[in-house]
């Protein structure tokens, strides 16, 4: 049976949301006769893909706003949306993201200086260049500079994304790489009151509102 992807969560579904899980989703609506697409389901959230899974809740016998056509977790269990792609081998992890070091500030804590009132991922204090590593077998699928996040690079595992930020130096910025390779060094580019990781967690492709506990 192949793995299934876990429940994005409904800040995930919004028009203009690009993910694999999007895609994979609207394939299991096809499968379940559901499908209201004209050219077939993409990684790009549309109005079909809502339409598509009205009809999927429907079909549920779910009523008024149960059947909205955004996913809730009781129907999307229903559904059993598969991963986008396959799911890392067992074992290939590391304790935490900059070695030696532990979370200083933890994911949801509430504040009025975070953009969404809480904070999306967890902080780890550290030295100027302190070695990033990565935290499970995966491949670096971005890399880049945002006003708020400063330098950054995505790690992809599975389906999940594992956004490393605030960094001072990329030291890859693309392809696979292995459990514990070195990948950047912590700085404080971007907005940061000091040097320090942004750990975040994301489904494959979410955007900011899409984050979950950043555990691996």
């Amino acid at each position: 049976m192949p793995a299934l992807a876990p429940f994005p969560g409904a800040a995930f579904f919004h028009k203009g949301q690009r993910s694999p899980v999007i895609t994979a989703m609207g394939k299991r609506l096809v499968a379940e006769g559901c499908g209201k697409y004209r050219t077939g389901p993409g990684p790009e959230w549309t109005d079909a893909d809502q339409q598509s899974y009205a009809a999927w809740q429907r079909k549920l016998e779910f009523e008024g706003a149960d059947a909205n056509g955004i996913p809730g977790k009781a129907s999307w269990d229903r559904l059993r949306v598969p991963t986008a792609t396959p799911a890392p081998a067992p074992g290939a992890r590391v304790a935490s993201p900059v070695p030696g070091h532990r979370v200083t500030t933890p994911y949801r804590k509430k504040g009025s200086h975070w953009v969404l009132g809480y904070h999306t991922g967890a902080d780890y204090a550290a030295r100027h260049g302190t070695p990033c590593v990565a935290v499970r077998d995966g491949s670096v699928v971005r890399s880049g500079h945002d006003t708020s996040f400063g330098d950054f690079l995505v790690l992809r595992v599975g389906g999940f994304d594992f956004w490393y930020c605030h960094l001072s130096e990329q030291t890859v910025k693309g392809g696979p790489v292995k459990a514990g390779r070195k990948i950047g060094e912590v700085g404080s580019s971007g907005k940061a009151t000091g040097p320090h990781l942004h750990f975040e967690k994301r489904p494959a492709g979410g955007g900011l509102r899409s984050n979950v506990a950043p555990d691996w």
